[in-house]
């Protein structure tokens, strides 16, 4: 479907864990190039994106938004710094777990700033991770006995989030 090998990668992993990507026209306003968010998945438009890794990153805010929320949404995305740091979490996870370059998920272009990311996670910095925890997506190290059933991040039990929680509102 896409002939980019790197943008090739990143949807087979996006699909792999659950979200949908197919091949579209992104209108030239979109807010990242040649990526949208429609109906709970992706349209990509292979040839106006600017850099591979931001396709995962959208995913990431899609698998991390509860079911129902999920399967409707479109366009732009709220502003919410806690479920922001958890796609970068969870990216960071999907590139350690799918050998994807930490330099294409968390590029010197990404607006969080891709070598600041880049070192706070392989310095084994929590940068989102107890958002995922919360979410019983994956655990932290310690030795909290409630996670146990969990994998240890960066390693995940699920990739979509599946529940609401009490604070969701």
């Amino acid at each position: 479907m896409f002939q980019d090998p790197t943008i090739s990668r990143i949807v087979d992993v996006i699909q792999e864990v659950g979200v949908q990507v197919r091949s579209g026209t992104v209108p030239d306003d979109a807010f990242l190039p040649g990526i949208r968010i429609d109906s709970g998945g992706l349209i990509v438009e292979e040839q106006k994106v600017a850099h591979a890794g931001d396709i995962l990153h959208e995913a990431a805010h899609l698998a991390l938004m509860t079911p129902d929320v999920r399967e409707h949404h479109s366009g732009a995305l709220p502003e919410n710094p806690a479920e922001e740091m958890a796609c970068h979490a969870w990216c960071y996870a999907a590139a350690k777990t799918f050998d994807i370059p930490l330099e294409v998920v968390f590029h010197d272009a990404y607006a969080a700033g891709g070598s600041t990311l880049r070192e706070a996670f392989e310095s084994g910095g929590t940068l989102g991770q107890p958002m995922l925890q919360f979410w019983m997506m994956t655990r932290l190290n310690d030795k909290d006995p409630f996670f146990d059933h969990l994998p240890t991040y960066p390693a995940m039990g699920r990739w979509l989030r599946d529940h609401r929680t009490s604070a969701d509102g």
